[in-house]
């Protein structure tokens, strides 16, 4: 009985037209040659330095491609970058300060995986990239993508020119590499 009606079954699913929706990896997956993948230039390890310091490990962070980062985003979750195919850019040293900021806020969240944080699922937890400063406030008590604002907002000052005190007060490695802490604003050696 159990056999017949198995073949009954069999017999009515091949009737059935086969699911439009059903979509390999493969056919999801973007052509090789048009994804992309670098490690960071030499330029991009000085910025990198200038603010981390000397010994923030970038020698295995690559930057990436992927489909699935919608444009003008990034993602940071497991020590490398991930951008947008549209958003690549071949060296970051080389851009506007704005780009150049949002390589340094990704290179937190490496920074941050790297002191052992959970940047995805705190990231999860709390979205929020606006902050207040709060003198006193310790800086692993702000949110993950808080921290990276902060870094992100801090370089912009220093390579405007502008009063940093507040940030080099509170975001630990800067307090930690005082050589680095680029009083004189002026060290843009980084440039290409």
């Amino acid at each position: 009985m159990r056999s017949q009606l198995k073949k009954k079954l069999k017999k009515q699913l091949k009737k059935l037209p086969k699911p439009m929706g059903r979509l390999s990896a493969k056919a999801l997956a973007v052509p090789t040659t048009q994804q992309k993948s670098r490690p960071l230039t030499e330029a991009e390890i000085k910025m990198a330095h200038s603010v981390f310091g000397p010994d923030f490990d970038v020698s295995q962070v690559r930057l990436k491609t992927a489909w699935w980062v919608l444009k003008n985003y990034a993602v940071s979750p497991n020590g490398n970058i991930y951008f947008n195919p549209k958003d690549w850019v071949e060296d970051f040293s080389k851009q506007s300060l704005g780009k150049k900021s949002w390589l340094i806020h990704e290179l937190t969240h490496v920074w941050q995986l790297q002191q052992g944080l959970k940047v995805v699922s705190g990231a999860m937890r709390n979205r929020r990239y606006d902050y207040i400063l709060q003198e006193g406030k310790p800086f692993f008590t702000y949110g993950i993508e808080q921290q990276a604002r902060m870094v992100q907002d801090y370089f912009v000052r220093r390579e405007q020119g502008k009063d940093c005190g507040a940030w080099q007060a509170c975001i630990p490695f800067l307090q930690q590499h005082p050589d680095y802490k680029n009083k004189d604003n002026n060290n843009k050696e980084y440039q290409a």
